[in-house]
């Protein structure tokens, strides 16, 4: 060895080290640090598992396979109240008692319930398969603690639609929007003093051709895609309605839609395999992300750190996650199909799927918190009260699961 002192020994090759490159990148060309994963992983998310987490809690069996999802009802008479509908079109209003789902109403409409109800001020509003639209008043605005126990339901209105009805209604407290494979309507539904006389009745429709999409609201704007491969956006307001634009993607558009965080971007899905990322003003495609299998999950957001993901699933079995720029954060691999919107609570998110299988993942990384099974598909989107999570099954079953 050379005794020069300005010669300095060579330091060992290590390939894990000297060869990392950062793939990271931004729109602008700069790096972020913010598009890595280790950088996501680093960040602190509230909310723990417990102990418990991935054991029912408790279960009820209705009358039929439950396709939509779990409705959760605020009320001052009950802490908690879940509302769920059924194939056969029964309703239920359900709490948690003992580690048990108690009944405090049952009623049935005529039709298919296949996709979750909506309630808005005492009213309950559910769309079936065949075309029919029901507002049912529950009484629990008139209930009291000694009539919990026997609510007496009541269609306040119903309407008949020429064509079926595949998506969840919307209710705002004041008017409910319906989208059937004929296009989009409207009704009046606020039911308060005088207004009372006039409830239930057509305020708008707009003929569409095939709609499957349930629409998403946001700022007055109406989001929605169509089997004539469109994504739709349309300005409402008291009897008319008015498009804004309109963007033509490479296949039907049947998932709802997604607003980012601060309402500049809507994400859609198409069941051409792409997820497109459009400027809320339509004037901007951002990015398309590629799926290569129909997409029919809705898609939800969430901000961790300095940056907004999306989550979403797909026919493929696959659940993705990706970042504000259109890449793919994770991926998470299944045995089913992926149809329902996932719910996030803390570091966790939550979907079912159609390998019978209710899963949990970490929402920054991707990997399994745990995967609950049941004796069939799961197509709804969960509730969570608390540390319990609750969702439906084909099986007819509700299912409440510790988290």
């Amino acid at each position: 060895m050379s005794n020069n002192p300005y010669v300095k020994p060579l330091k060992p090759f290590d390939p894990k080290k000297d060869l990392v490159v950062s793939e990271s990148f931004r729109a602008d060309g700069a790096s972020s640090k913010s598009d890595t994963l280790s950088d996501l992983e680093s960040e602190d998310v509230e909310g723990e598992l417990s102990s418990d987490a991935g054991r029912e809690y408790c279960s009820f069996k209705t009358g039929g396979a439950i396709l939509g999802g779990v409705t959760q009802i605020e009320t001052a008479l009950h802490r908690i109240v879940l509302l769920v509908g059924n194939k056969r079109g029964e309703l239920y209003l359900l709490t948690p008692d003992s580690k048990s789902l108690k009944p405090i109403m049952k009623s049935r409409i005529q039709g298919s319930i296949i996709r979750t109800p909506a309630y808005a001020d005492g009213i309950i509003y559910c769309a079936t398969r065949e075309g029919g639209v029901f507002a049912i008043n529950i009484g629990l605005n008139d209930a009291t603690e000694d009539s919990k126990a026997s609510l007496k339901p009541q269609i306040i209105w119903r309407q008949r639609l020429q064509k079926g009805i595949l998506t969840e209604p919307v209710a705002t407290g004041k008017i409910l929007i319906i989208a059937s494979l004929g296009g989009l309507y409207a009704y009046e539904a606020y039911y308060q003093g005088e207004s009372a006389k006039s409830v239930g009745r057509p305020l708008w429709e707009k003929p569409l051709d095939g709609t499957v999409s349930t629409p998403r609201i946001h700022s007055g704007i109406i989001y929605i895609g169509s089997e004539d491969e469109h994504l739709y956006a349309f300005e409402y307001g008291g009897s008319k309605i008015s498009q804004v634009w309109k963007y033509k993607a490479n296949g039907a558009i049947r998932a709802k839609p997604c607003i980012s965080q601060n309402g500049d971007y809507v994400l859609a899905a198409s069941i051409d395999g792409s997820v497109y990322c459009l400027s809320t003003s339509g004037d901007k495609l951002r990015w398309i992300f590629i799926v290569k299998s129909p997409v029919y999950s809705g898609i939800i957001s969430r901000v961790i750190g300095d940056q907004e993901l999306f989550y979403f699933g797909a026919d493929n079995g696959f659940f993705y996650c990706l970042n504000n720029f259109g890449k793919k954060v994770w991926e998470f691999k299944t045995n089913g199909k992926i149809r329902t919107e996932a719910v996030i609570s803390g570091n966790a998110l939550y979907f079912g799927c159609e390998d019978n299988n209710l899963y949990s993942l970490n929402a920054k990384t991707g990997s399994l918190n745990f995967k609950f099974s049941t004796d069939g598909n799961i197509n709804g989107s969960p509730v969570i009260i608390d540390n319990l999570l609750f969702f439906g099954s084909t099986d007819s079953f509700v299912h409440g699961v510790n988290i």
